[in-house]
C-alpha cells in the first residue's frame, strides 16, 4: 500500500496552471505596464555638455560631437548647425 506522497509523487503536474494569473492586475498596473517611451526625437536625445577642461561636446542619441569651433553672432546658432549636419549625415546613411 502506498501513501500519500508516493502516490503524489506519480500523478501528472500541469506546468501550464501554476503560470496563469489567479487574479487581474488592478487598472493602475496594467496602465503601468502598458506605457511605451515616447518617439525619439532631437527635442528629447539631444543634449549639449561641457567638461571640466572646458571641451564643449553635442550628444544626440549615443552619439557624441566635439565643437571645436564657434561662430559670429550673426549667423545661425550653434543648435541649429549641429542639427543640420546631423540630418544631412543621416540622408547620406
Amino acid at each position: 500500500m502506498t501513501n500519500f506522497f508516493e502516490s503524489e509523487l506519480f500523478e501528472p503536474i500541469d506546468l501550464c496552471s501554476c503560470f496563469e494569473p489567479i487574479f487581474d492586475p488592478p487598472p493602475e498596473q496594467e496602465a503601468a505596464w502598458n506605457f511605451s517611451e515616447p518617439e525619439p526625437t532631437l527635442e528629447n536625445t539631444s543634449f549639449y555638455a561641457t567638461d571640466p577642461d572646458g571641451t564643449e561636446y553635442f550628444y544626440c542619441g549615443g552619439t557624441r560631437i566635439k565643437i571645436r569651433e564657434h561662430f559670429t553672432p550673426r549667423g545661425k546658432e550653434m543648435e541649429h548647425l549641429v542639427e543640420d549636419a546631423i540630418q544631412f549625415a543621416a540622408r547620406l546613411a
